[in-house]
């Protein structure tokens, strides 16, 4: 996404989560280093927002300098592992940290001394982020780490991981194995008009990419090409007397085209700043041939303060063979602007 004031391509992480002030009906396009500079430019009296009349109060101002403050380091997830770490000749580096980075961005430190095998790294990775074992994927530098290699317990000095060596973990949810034939993934959204009781929609979309390239997309506006009879988008259906809306997204997994490799579910408010502003927001994801055996679950209220979340990645594995991703990543744009969503699942780095 461009800032505005700057005119440079940001993270979705660099821009206040949410809008700078409850009188704003807006997602900032300023970013949060252009805002800040803003806002002590102004009369300390009475600052308002850079784009609309809003006045923020002295408690705003103080929460957008302490998120400021506080911004975390921008991690560029495509370059986790190009840093090569000074390897001593042993090819062991027994002390340091280094760092555990999902694909919402989210940072864990690990030290090498407790994680000298990928076994032992697995199981702390479970420890502080609850992430079942048989659920990771770890790379680095572009390669899978291995529990075994050559027949013994694999290390992390086979992949010459030190210090402030940034690992990447994929959260796989699910499996799906050409023996178990899924043909029909279905994405199923509900959702409930804001407090306010006006009409609005909290559209479901799927992205479809080939590698790192971004193939078409289906939402409420694209639900169906005549000449790729695959997949199906329902549209809006709207009920405006329980003031509830739902959409329906159905794809044939077995009759994809082999140069599509993932597709990217994501949910993303209309008219509302942020997704939290929808009264019950939930989705299912499932093959529907078993409805009850979801193969996502996320909590859509962690995604409040956002106008855009990624939910999860259905990628391609090999032959008739597909794993769901979780991937719970923020984004700025929605349904009618899908560059600062596509530019958030190019941070991902999540291509076949």
């Amino acid at each position: 996404m461009k800032c505005v004031q700057c005119k440079q391509e940001k993270l979705s992480k660099e821009f206040p989560p949410s809008t700078i002030t409850e009188r704003c009906q807006h997602i900032s396009s300023y970013c949060l280093r252009c805002l800040i500079a803003q806002l002590k430019d102004q009369n300390k009296t009475q600052r308002k927002c850079p784009e609309c009349p809003a006045i923020l109060t002295p408690q705003e101002v103080k929460a957008l300098e302490l998120a400021w403050d506080k911004a975390p380091f921008k991690i560029d997830v495509n370059s986790i592992g190009k840093i090569q770490p000074i390897i001593p000749d042993n090819g062991n580096i027994t002390t340091g940290e280094f760092h555990v980075v999902m694909l919402n961005g989210q940072k864990t430190t690990l030290s090498l001394e407790e994680n000298k095998t990928i076994i032992a790294l697995r199981s702390n990775i479970f420890k502080k982020l609850q992430v079942n074992q048989a659920k990771q994927k770890l790379i680095y530098n572009g390669v899978e780490l291995q529990d075994t290699v050559d027949r013994r317990p694999g290390n992390l000095s086979d992949y010459k991981i030190g210090p402030g060596c940034h690992v990447q973990l994929i959260v796989v949810l699910y499996n799906i194995t050409r023996a178990e034939a899924l043909k029909s993934l279905v994405f199923d959204l509900h959702w409930g008009y804001p407090a306010n009781g006006s009409q609005d929609y909290l559209d479901g979309s799927c992205l479809l990419y080939a590698g790192d390239t971004f193939w078409r997309k289906y939402d409420y506006a694209s639900v169906y090409y005549p000449s790729f009879p695959h997949m199906k988008h329902s549209g809006d259906m709207m009920d405006n007397a329980k003031k509830e809306g739902h959409q329906r997204i159905a794809a044939k997994l077995d009759q994809l085209p082999q140069d599509v490799t993932q597709l990217y579910f994501v949910l993303s408010s209309w008219k509302s700043p942020t997704i939290g502003h929808f009264k019950t927001p939930s989705f299912k994801l499932y093959d529907e041939a078993q409805p009850d055996k979801e193969l996502c679950t996320y909590t859509i209220q962690q995604a409040a303060n956002s106008q855009a979340v990624i939910l999860c990645c259905v990628s391609r594995a090999g032959e008739g063979m597909w794993q769901v991703i979780q991937v719970g990543k923020f984004s700025a744009g929605n349904a009618n602007d899908y560059d600062p969503i596509e530019i958030s699942i190019g941070e991902c780095a999540l291509h076949g």
